[in-house]
């Protein structure tokens, strides 16, 4: 299915060969706001208006981690389960298994295994 643009242009067609053109051009500007990191294409202005083309990263996880979510992850690469790290910090479980949800979510990891390789490798355990 293909959009078409103001005046007639076939947008698909000109950000093909917009984005064709770009990845010719090894002079590219980084941008960094929002917590993304925007990697500008191309830049051009047409019939009045400003068109931006450019690949949107996430920034990664700026934080990295708070200092409860570092004792849960540390307890957690000494291996201790749920409950045990729980009892150590006086917390529930319930909060244990919260703050393990939003250390998977930032660092884009699904298992207890994988968080703690990639913790390691940033450096934060």
């Amino acid at each position: 299915m293909t959009a078409q643009g103001m005046h007639g242009h076939n947008v698909e067609s000109l950000l093909r060969s917009v984005a064709g053109e770009a990845a010719g051009n090894a002079a590219m500007r980084v941008r960094i706001g929002s917590g993304r990191l925007e990697e500008v294409l191309c830049e051009i202005d047409l019939d009045g208006a400003r068109y931006v083309l450019s690949r949107v990263r996430p920034a990664g996880p700026a934080a990295g981690l708070s200092p409860r979510e570092r004792q849960v992850a540390s307890l957690v690469a000494q291996g201790l389960p749920t409950k045990a790290i729980a009892a150590a910090l006086c917390i529930s479980v319930w909060t244990v298994c919260t703050h393990l949800r939003r250390i998977y979510a930032r660092w884009g990891v699904g298992s207890r295994a994988a968080m703690v390789a990639k913790l390691l490798e940033a450096g934060l355990l």
